[in-house]
């Protein structure tokens, strides 16, 4: 499934009880933030950004969006910066599929014995 929010275009896949989410963007290559010196407002937030964007992508508001048992919510902070909450239930990890950063949303599973 592919959608926007804002200036962002997001990419949303499900594949074996998984949910893979790219993000892009017109303005510019769009990466995530992994910086250590950023302070953190939530433990279950990713924050995506545009390097060198052509221009200031807009702020907006929070939008929840559902994918089967997958929820998230969306937001576009004042500095454009995309942020997405998850459930903290969810594993997250962060790979490079297509040249692309992508995250993997996955419930967290009890160990087996």
């Amino acid at each position: 499934m592919h959608f926007t929010f804002g200036d962002y275009k997001l990419r949303v896949h499900s594949l074996e009880n998984k949910l893979s989410v790219q993000v892009t963007s017109d303005l510019g290559e769009v990466h995530l933030v992994s910086d250590d010196r950023r302070t953190s407002d939530f433990p279950n937030e990713v924050c995506f950004a545009i390097e060198n964007p052509s221009k200031q992508p807009e702020a907006m508001g929070l939008r929840r969006f559902a994918f089967g048992e997958y929820t998230f919510i969306l937001g576009v902070n004042y500095s454009g910066e995309l942020f997405l909450f998850h459930s903290v239930r969810l594993f997250v990890g962060k790979k490079v599929i297509e040249g692309k950063d992508t995250l993997t949303l996955a419930f967290l599973k009890d160990p087996k014995a």
